[in-house]
């Protein structure tokens, strides 16, 4: 199943064949450029889903380091989900320092300030003695939030440019027949890389790694005698930055009797060609030995989708030089232990193929930092790595 060759260039000639510079990477001034061009005015991920705080005064704490922003996220009682700053509105302190947690309301812990469940002030203590302080008008101050199929998303445009579902693209489309309704997150993982957030998020965007990264957590799953170097059979590149990828599986991929025992009571990861259920909304129908879809929303939030599983996850740019990844998984609820246990297979070969994607980002950044190479070069396979760069580079330049 070796893809055909140079077959993605001639789709997207726009992108070039060249070699493309590192100066993206290492920048400090292009990073500055990235963050008031690009990271102000786009919709983040929260990597949480609506159904993640069901119930009135369900909250979780964002902190989005690269807007210098603390996001609270609530359920009001009237069953709404907003976003607000997460500050006092009498002096600016912090409010609420838990990361999740269920509420009667938030307290300023400087001077007692107390606002309810909808973001509203509610209480001000010694209020005599201030000067015709209007309540009504000093809630916490609000964050445009939207979902998306009830991943909830944030945009700190004072008024977005775009709406989320513009946001979306294709996506709106293409997933709409995958079934997200009635997934669970079952576990979350956060690593922080010294490295540029590109360079990290590279190590995600081909198959062309799988053979020699994986080659111990996964050595057959992915790549096989017909498909040694995991070509990906298709992608789809979006005007807008958004990227589909169907990675594929291998054919001869044999079970090892955990694999096994974890497929037996459940979707799994790593299943083998052919042992997958009907996934509507994927690749499945169009790629060859499909496995799972990585869809990448601009510029660095992924909703990567495979049969009866889906896990989102981010590429937090910190600064030039540091990025947080961090990724959640989400599956159906169990009924059963055994499901239990095939979900918690998942979980765990999924955080050990993650954390092999993240080995080689910091020594690959210091090499980048010390001018050693001062351009990538990029095989057809590699196409989404340029792609990213073309978009970013396009968006800063104001192309």
């Amino acid at each position: 199943m070796n893809a055909p060759k140079h077959q993605f260039a001639e789709m997207y000639p726009q992108l070039g064949k060249g070699p493309v510079s590192t100066e993206s990477a290492v920048s400090k001034e292009f990073f500055e450029q990235e963050r008031e061009k690009i990271f102000r005015h786009q919709w983040f991920a929260l990597l949480k889903r609506d159904s993640d705080i069901p119930n009135p005064g369900d909250y979780f704490v964002r902190e989005i380091e690269i807007i210098g922003v603390s996001v609270l996220v609530i359920r009001g009682d009237d069953g709404q989900v907003r976003a607000f700053h997460n500050v006092c509105t009498h002096r600016g302190n912090r409010l609420v320092h838990d990361e999740l947690g269920c509420t009667t309301g938030m307290q300023c812990d400087f001077h007692g300030w107390t606002f309810n469940r909808q973001g509203e002030l509610a209480y001000v203590t010694d209020e005599e003695q201030f000067y015709g302080l209007d309540k009504a008008a000093m809630g916490m101050p609000t964050i445009h939030l939207d979902s998306w199929r009830g991943f909830l998303f944030v945009n700190f445009d004072e008024t977005p440019r775009e709406t989320l579902e513009v946001a979306m693209g294709e996506f709106n489309q293409d997933l709409a027949p995958f079934e997200f309704e009635g997934l669970e997150c079952i576990g979350r993982y956060r690593y922080d890389v010294d490295a540029n957030w590109k360079t990290t998020m590279n190590a995600f965007q081909e198959g062309y790694h799988v053979a020699f990264v994986h080659k111990r957590s996964a050595p057959d799953a992915f790549t096989g005698n017909d498909n040694p170097y995991c070509h990906i059979p298709k992608i789809k590149l979006q005007e807008n930055g958004n990227q589909s990828l169907a990675v594929p599986g291998a054919p001869d991929h044999k079970l090892s009797p955990t694999e096994e025992l974890a497929f037996k009571f459940g979707s799994t990861f790593t299943q083998g060609v052919g042992n997958t259920e009907a996934c509507p909304g994927t690749w499945q129908g169009e790629a060859e030995n499909w496995g799972f879809d990585l869809n990448i929303i601009f510029p660095f939030s992924r909703i990567n989708v495979g049969a009866g599983w889906c896990y989102v996850d981010a590429f937090w740019p910190i600064a030039q030089d540091k990025t947080i990844y961090e990724l959640a998984y989400y599956f159906p609820k169990p009924i059963k232990p055994s499901q239990m246990i095939s979900q918690e297979f998942s979980k765990i070969v999924l955080r050990d193929l993650s954390r092999e994607d993240l080995s080689t980002n910091e020594v690959t950044h210091a090499a980048l930092m010390a001018g050693s190479i001062k351009n990538i070069y990029l095989s057809d396979q590699e196409v989404a790595v340029r792609h990213l760069y073309k978009t970013v580079t396009d968006r800063v330049n104001g192309s």
